[in-house]
């Protein structure tokens, strides 16, 4: 709420709350406001793909949105959002949908994906710990 403007008030009291008013709209305009993600085509392809298969299974169990809401503990419109592909759905959210109607994700059963995150484990142990490489300082006074 903006105050009613007093004769007494300077220029630095008005000056001042203009400044305020100003940093609250840039506050809401790039904090709050989600902006796009800069993905790939390929990646919002099988967003969308995703979306659509929990969607289709979700309709063949006969459950709606609300119930799936309701499971995943998110408001219906978080679902529709992920249904129709939406990269700022959170990816556990997505993952957990897809787990509720049956849709497999990595592996078809436990023992499979057991089997997978040891190899990835084993694979893991024996590349370097970080990703980046030491630089190396170039000697070129010839």
């Amino acid at each position: 709420m903006i105050p009613d403007i007093q004769p007494s008030w300077t220029l630095v009291d008005m000056l001042t709350i203009l400044v305020t008013i100003y940093i609250s709209v840039d506050y809401y305009i790039h904090i709050m406001k989600k902006e796009s993600l800069p993905l790939s085509s390929s990646t919002l392809s099988v967003l969308k793909t995703l979306g659509a298969m929990i969607k289709a299974a979700r309709l063949e169990r006969g459950m709606s949105q609300a119930e799936l809401s309701q499971r995943l503990g998110v408001s219906r419109y978080t679902v529709i959002a992920l249904e129709k592909g939406d990269p700022k759905v959170g990816v556990g959210t997505v993952f957990e949908a897809a787990t509720i109607v049956g849709i497999p994700l990595l592996a078809d059963d436990q023992r499979a994906l057991n089997k997978l995150a040891t190899t990835v484990a084993n694979l893991t142990s024996i590349l370097p710990a970080r990703g980046r490489r030491k630089t190396v300082a170039l000697q070129d006074d010839f």
